[in-house]
């Protein structure tokens, strides 16, 4: 899984904007940036900038939950 891989999320479709551990929970996440504000965030989480996108379009989820 790649930066810039188009994927699906609960039948959301968006692009991967991050891929690795982060701060907020253990293991690996991948951020996504959803084309339409269905998200929850803009890619910043507790003050970290993981990655950036409009508000509400940024979503972390586990590699299980994409297609």
């Amino acid at each position: 899984l790649q930066i810039g891989t188009r994927v699906q999320v609960q039948n959301k479709p968006g692009t991967v904007r991050f891929v690795g551990n982060t701060s907020f929970a253990k293991g690996k996440w991948i951020g996504v940036e959803l084309d339409e504000p269905l998200g929850k965030n803009d890619g910043i989480v507790e003050g970290i900038t993981y990655f950036t996108c409009e508000p509400q379009h940024g979503m972390f989820v586990r590699t299980s939950q994409l297609r």
